[in-house]
């Protein structure tokens, strides 16, 4: 790839013949990552249609921590234009929209790593992974499964570092929790403002893991590669917080706006008080703003998001006192 062809976010999986790598670019929505993939199957036509598709494919067996591993090794700056990097398995039904926020999300908060949350009709072996309902948009954890981590880039480069291919599936989350010390600084999360599908093996015909390297041998894999490079065995699951996001600025703003900056009123008479500078055109105005801004959230999110609105707004405004008092 040509670096003008390059976006700043990257999704990398490995692909069989039974993946959803075209459900990823369906749509319209304006795609915000590129597609690297290295192809683990047999079928020649399926990895010619899958390199139409990808910015980057190659041919790999091996498991996608495997396949990531071999890549940098052979090309080491491969991801330097990238910020993050989501190591992804190759079933995960999601659609391009969400590749795109979960990518902005994990940015925009300054995730170590992240992860969608799982929806509950679908494959899920933990339940701090699972969806916690749509009262909240992200819970800072101390673990993030090894399906779909979304990594800061120089943090994916850390543990490829360290990482030495021996694990192919459970453990390697461990691994990198242990790293990057999940449990001290808050740098982990769970996306529950998006939501996916980890499908039953079933409509794979069965796990490619197991194919790969049968659970005996990967647990036995696991404990040794623990007790080799010292980190723990298991990840004692903890949630710090349910978090929402903040709502949108341009809606905020209007606690912060001189009387200058308010945007023009129809009515003549009540344009003539408001430019007479009185106090009460000044709460008339500014509170028929809010009242506006709270209808536009509750009929685009729900009365829930409005009183979020309202409290995040309260806030602006009492720091602004508490700033001009000083």
């Amino acid at each position: 790839m040509s670096t003008d062809e390059r976006r700043r976010w990257c999704l990398f999986t490995s692909a069989g013949d039974k993946n959803a790598v075209r459900l990823w670019l369906a749509g319209d929505a304006t795609r915000g990552w590129d597609l690297v993939a290295a192809y683990y199957g047999d079928n020649d036509d399926e990895f010619v249609q899958i390199r139409k598709l990808c910015s980057y494919a190659f041919r790999s067996k091996g498991g996608k921590f495997q396949n990531l591993k071999k890549l940098l090794t052979e090309h080491p700056a491969f991801f330097e234009l990238y910020s993050h990097v989501w190591v992804c398995d190759d079933d995960i039904q999601m659609s391009c929209s969400q590749i795109n926020e979960a990518f902005e999300i994990t940015e925009k908060l300054g995730f170590w790593v992240a992860q969608p949350a799982d929806l509950p009709e679908g494959r899920n072996s933990h339940w701090i992974t699972c969806s916690a309902g749509p009262s909240w948009d992200y819970r800072i954890v101390n673990f993030v499964e090894v399906r779909m981590p979304i990594f800061r880039r120089d943090k994916l480069t850390e543990f490829l570092a360290v990482y030495d291919g021996s694990l192919v599936g459970a453990g390697i989350e461990c691994w990198f929790a242990n790293l990057f010390k999940a449990d001290e600084f808050g740098r982990f999360a769970i996306i529950d403002r998006v939501r996916v599908i980890n499908p039953p093996i079933q409509l794979k015909g069965g796990s490619e893991i197991d194919r790969l390297q049968d659970l005996p041998t990967r647990i036995a894999t696991h404990l040794e590669t623990a007790k080799k490079y010292g980190f723990s065995e298991h990840v004692p699951f903890k949630v710090f917080a349910y978090c929402k996001l903040a709502p949108a600025r341009d809606l905020l703003s209007i606690f912060e706006l001189p009387m200058r900056e308010l945007t023009p009123i129809d009515s003549a008479w009540l344009e003539a008080v408001r430019r007479s500078g009185g106090w009460v055109a000044v709460l008339l105005v500014k509170s028929t703003l809010i009242i506006k801004a709270c209808l536009q959230t509750v009929r685009r999110s729900g009365w829930r998001q409005a009183i979020w609105f309202l409290r995040c707004g309260m806030v602006i405004r009492r720091q602004r006192q508490a700033v001009n008092d000083l």
